[in-house]
């Protein structure tokens, strides 16, 4: 409870409102739903239960959704491969800086299989970790399957991170509905550490967010804290900027708008959550959560964008963060 509490300040001071956390174990739930009960949740959260958890919930007759506006269930978190930093992602392409090693798979396509097959009958979405293009069409493989196997309305699964994809993993992802959140600030942050490995051509096609916004796919941003630093504005500041900390560029084609940026972490991430209708945007009838800015983010110099200072943050009309003057 204590390190959830901490986190939740450090987060709220940077602007973030609403955070995901993979749960692996039932401490976890049991502590973020005493801090709700104390009044000591700063933040919504959407909890991802790790698939081993799944039959807890069957058991209990405990659906997807459940839980209220500031806790609920968002889904069942998969591991699919590697990590793009630590050069582990599944990828169809050999690493420039290991030309006999394409990353390893966490999990066998059986096993996906079946663990995909006996939630998504019961209503379950699954968010799944998935990084390079030989996990990326893993996951769509098997999500195809089941979507035709059960079929539903809207079942907004989502492909975390989802980093090198293809003209054809973009098409697929577009067919099927699927959501992909990608890693905000890695551009800046692990830019100069990833360039070696996957060379300014293929980078071209990583956190695709140009590519995923001119499809019509209602991508969203995150941190994979503590993978990355959290503060949304430095993501916003990499997808706008797609420069490395040192200055070098980062797969510049892929870059997008300020105001297209503010709404992979705003409206679309909203999105993301079944929750489009009550957040994300400021508006009559949605919930009171926002974040005032201690300069326009819309006119600022781009490269000055990480470094703005967040003023205030509110959450369900309730001031969670204040600056001191």
């Amino acid at each position: 409870m204590e390190g959830i509490r901490w986190m939740a300040e450090q987060y709220v001071a940077s602007g973030l409102v609403y955070a995901y956390d993979v749960v692996t174990q039932g401490i976890i739930t049991r502590a973020y739903q005493e801090l709700l009960s104390r009044g000591q949740l700063p933040l919504r959260i959407a909890l991802e239960i790790y698939h081993e958890l799944m039959p807890h919930l069957v058991q209990l007759g405990i659906i997807q959704g459940f839980g209220n506006a500031m806790l609920k269930i968002g889904g069942i978190k998969i591991f699919a491969d590697g990590a793009i930093s630590a050069r582990t992602a599944a990828v169809a392409e050999p690493y420039l800086d290991r030309p006999d090693y394409r990353g390893e798979l966490a999990i066998t396509r059986e096993e996906l299989y079946r663990i995909i097959m006996e939630g998504y009958p019961r209503g379950y979405r699954f968010c799944v970790h998935a990084n390079g293009e030989r996990a990326i069409n893993m996951v769509l493989d098997t999500i195809e399957e089941a979507q035709e196997k059960y079929p539903r309305q809207d079942p907004r699964n989502r492909i975390i991170h989802c980093t090198v994809v293809t003209q054809e993993i973009i098409g697929r992802i577009k067919r099927l509905g699927v959501l992909p959140t990608i890693f905000g600030p890695y551009a800046y942050y692990h830019g100069d550490k990833i360039l070696p490995a996957f060379g300014a051509e293929r980078l071209e096609r990583m956190f695709a967010a140009r590519s995923f916004i001119d499809a019509g796919i209602k991508v969203a941003a995150h941190s994979d804290h503590p993978a990355s630093p959290y503060p949304p504005l430095m993501g916003i500041h990499a997808l706008v900027n797609r420069k490395s900390a040192s200055g070098q560029p980062i797969g510049t084609s892929q870059k997008i708008s300020v105001m297209e940026a503010l709404k992979l972490y705003t409206i679309n991430a909203a999105y993301h959550t079944f929750e489009e209708a009550i957040l994300g945007s400021i508006e009559n009838g949605k919930l009171a959560d926002m974040v005032v800015l201690g300069k326009d983010i819309l006119t600022v110099p781009p490269e000055t964008i990480m470094d703005i200072p967040v003023d205030m943050t509110i959450v369900g009309g309730r001031i969670v963060y204040q600056r001191e003057a």
